[in-house]
């Protein structure tokens, strides 16, 4: 069985790698966000932080940041617990890109469920009325403006 980190790394590593220098408004904003969280520390950047994958089948790359390879100070758990690692997905809409997924999790999967756009999250157990370590889950479906809330 694979791990949560791995699945997780798997699933961005299917995604196509970008710079920060060519990313929408709100993802820089986001970024800066959390480097000023950082602070007084030098926050780093590190390789698969930055994804692209179309996430909500509208056949424009969105935009997936893993804060597990984002290092502050040089501590890469930073933003990372035993709830997993913050991850944020911006997903295109006609008016630009919002913020879809704000939170700390396990794993992330994007698939298509019921015919429709899906985020997979494994959450802490405590997510579904569990102990922390025992496994939970729930799917996002794309509304077509958004992933809703569980």
């Amino acid at each position: 069985m694979l791990g949560p980190a791995l699945v997780m790394a798997l699933a961005l590593a299917a995604a196509t790698p970008s710079r920060a220098g060519d990313l929408p408004a709100p993802v820089e904003a986001a970024i800066r966000e959390q480097r000023q969280a950082c602070a007084p520390e030098k926050a780093e950047i590190r390789p698969g932080f930055i994804a692209r994958k179309d996430v909500n089948g509208d056949g424009i790359e969105d935009v997936i940041l893993d804060y597990g390879a984002f290092a502050c100070g040089g501590d890469a758990t930073y933003f990372c617990g035993s709830a997993g690692c913050t991850m944020q997905v911006f997903a295109s809409t006609k008016g630009g890109y919002a913020k879809v997924l704000d939170e700390n999790v396990r794993s992330l999967d994007f698939k298509h469920v019921k015919g429709r756009p899906a985020m997979l999250l494994g959450l802490h157990g405590n997510a579904c009325g569990k102990a922390g370590i025992e496994p939970c889950g729930t799917t996002l479906y794309w509304t077509g403006t958004r992933h809703p809330s569980r």
